[in-house]
């Protein structure tokens, strides 16, 4: 009886991927062409697989038929069959070649306000807009390296700035899963690879007031910046690569720490890709989690740890949730039988009573 049910089952399996193929997907899109039209697309599956490759991001989403869920599925899947060889060195926003660099916290910055590619200004209308573009010095591109420090820089020279202690190991969530208390490195690694949009839910409520957290933007950056590793052989510092990254850090509010000096607090958002929505609600529950008062008084959900760790992560959300489509036959007949029980004891009762 099992033989015969597994039997079924397969070729019923079979027959839906290959269903699948032939309405979903359309094996004659180029990749390049993905990476050109879809870039933000690819970047948010990018980050949420936790593995930087956007060719690989790219495939994943013309396999799974533009769902982002499923394309960072398969981009995760891959990842855990990949070898490791080592760890990267600490990388330095502050070194960031910048495409886009802003803050809503001060109009004059040093290097300026640089808004690079972006259609935040752009009336969101389906309809074509020709734009005409000012030949200008601000359009042209010197070939030089825009590096600069962050627009925080100063105010963390003069000691107005919290300093968030280092903790004493780095958690690899990617091999053993944290317990409590969880590190900073644990939920910087989680929220670094979580859902774009779980991540976003969490943060707006803290915006709407219920965790009181409404920041400024210090400083939003996008850009690319080096990969530096250890060689195993030569032992010696070498550039392995160059990824795209957008970094925020957000200001909150002034705050007594517990060594009684009062300072700003900051939350500090990191991401693969060009992917600044993500970035910024990365500070915003960095900042939930990290300011004192929110941590003593930990009552609304986007201030705990343990709420944010299990319930960003969009593979987990994704898979526990679509795994109800799979057979529950004996679950369901179980909640029928108490329902029948139930049923026939409250009518026993009413026969008695009667």
């Amino acid at each position: 009886m099992g033989f015969v049910a597994i039997k079924g089952g397969e070729n019923a399996i079979k027959n839906a991927l290959k269903l699948f193929d032939k309405d979903f997907i359309d094996e004659t899109i180029e990749i390049e062409q993905i990476l050109k039209s879809m870039r933000l697309g690819v970047d948010r599956v990018m980050g949420e697989g936790s593995l930087y490759s956007k060719k690989l991001a790219a495939k994943a989403l013309v396999k799974s038929s533009g769902d982002t869920l499923n394309a960072a599925f398969f981009l995760r899947a891959h990842r855990s069959s990949c070898q490791r060889i080592g760890n990267a060195k600490c990388i330095d926003t502050n070194d960031m070649r910048l495409v886009r660099r802003i803050s809503s916290a001060f109009k004059d910055i040093e290097g300026g306000q640089i808004l690079g590619p972006s259609n935040d200004y752009q009336i969101k209308l389906l309809q074509e807009i020709k734009l005409n573009l000012c030949e200008d010095e601000d359009m042209q591109t010197s070939g030089e390296d825009k590096k600069m420090r962050s627009a925080l820089e100063p105010l963390r020279e003069l000691g107005f700035i919290k300093s968030q202690p280092r903790d004493s190991k780095t958690d690899d969530i990617t091999r053993v899963f944290p317990n409590p208390p969880y590190s900073r490195s644990a939920m910087m690694q989680a929220m670094a690879r979580g859902e774009s949009g779980s991540m976003l839910g969490f943060a707006y409520t803290s915006m709407r007031g219920y965790g009181d957290i409404h920041p400024t933007i210090g400083d939003l950056r996008l850009g690319s910046v080096e990969v530096k590793f250890t060689h195993p052989l030569t032992q010696k510092e070498v550039i392995i690569g160059e990824i795209e990254v957008s970094a925020v850090e957000c200001v909150g509010e002034v705050e007594k720490q517990f060594d009684g000096s009062v300072k700003l607090n900051t939350g500090f958002g990191f991401c693969f890709g060009f992917n600044e929505t993500k970035a910024i609600c990365m500070g915003i529950l960095d900042l939930n989690l990290y300011a004192v008062k929110h941590r003593e008084n930990a009552t609304h959900f986007a201030s705990s740890c343990e709420m944010i760790l299990h319930h960003i992560d969009g593979v987990d959300s994704m898979g526990f949730s679509n795994h109800y489509k799979l057979p529950h036959y004996v679950t369901f007949q179980a909640i029928l039988q108490v329902f029948e029980n139930a049923k026939r004891f409250r009518e026993s009762k009413e026969n008695n009573k009667a």
